[in-house]
């Protein structure tokens, strides 16, 4: 009577075995939750408003275009021809630096269609706009940098889009720190922290569409 007690209980266990086996397909395992991915540029979810988290400058990829402008540095107030200009279809996806033979180099890299307006100049003071906040930048001067020609990303763009915050510079002459604001109104605002106030070139490169603004060292 034990013997037979005993071989109903292993039929039972053996039975509960096999149907736990039958609820998934064979030979998989469904996860959890989806796997975390990194990247390696400075992007991260942006914000209309210029509240998302700071990004992590890129190393990746660093700024040593080799396109030669010329010489045509100047401290004063630079501009695009058309700036501010009208809407466009470009979003900003990194922002790089890069140490040069006489200048430190920032460039801007987007995607999409058309080509950036802009504005550079020395400014008194950080402030951030359209907050109205004034930024703590490392360095003695502050380059304004405003970018037009800017559209909202989708939802779907948001983990590729320049994200907004502060970005440390390591081993460069003149450049400090970069601030990125939020896109606001098809436009994008970056405060550079600088050692000096000196002279800068601002030009644009295409294939893909990147802004270049070099600041002097010698």
């Amino acid at each position: 009577m034990q013997r037979h007690a005993t071989g109903i209980v292993a039929l039972a266990a053996l039975t509960l075995a096999l149907a736990a086996c039958g609820d998934g397909p064979s030979g998989t395992t469904t996860p959890t939750s989806a796997p975390a991915s990194a990247t390696a540029t400075a992007t991260a979810t942006p914000s209309p408003t210029g509240t998302s988290p700071s990004p992590t400058p890129s190393t990746a990829a660093p700024a040593t275009e080799t396109e030669d402008p010329g010489d045509d540095f100047s401290a004063a107030a630079q501009q695009s021809p058309d700036f501010p200009g009208g809407g466009g279809g470009l979003l900003p996806v990194a922002v790089r630096t890069g140490e040069h033979d006489g200048f430190d180099r920032v460039v801007f890299d987007f995607t999409g269609t058309g080509t950036p307006g802009w504005r550079v100049a020395h400014v008194d003071a950080a402030i951030d706009d359209p907050r109205g906040q004034e930024i703590d930048l490392d360095g003695d001067a502050v380059s304004e940098v405003v970018i037009t020609g800017l559209r909202y990303p989708e939802e779907s763009e948001y983990d590729t889009v320049l994200a907004s915050g502060r970005i440390e510079v390591d081993d460069l002459d003149e450049v400090e720190e970069i601030h990125v604001s939020g896109i606001f109104e098809g436009q994008l605002q970056v405060l550079i922290g600088l050692e000096d106030e000196v002279p800068f070139r601002v030009f644009t490169l295409t294939d893909p569409v990147r802004l270049v603004i070099d600041y002097r060292t010698d």
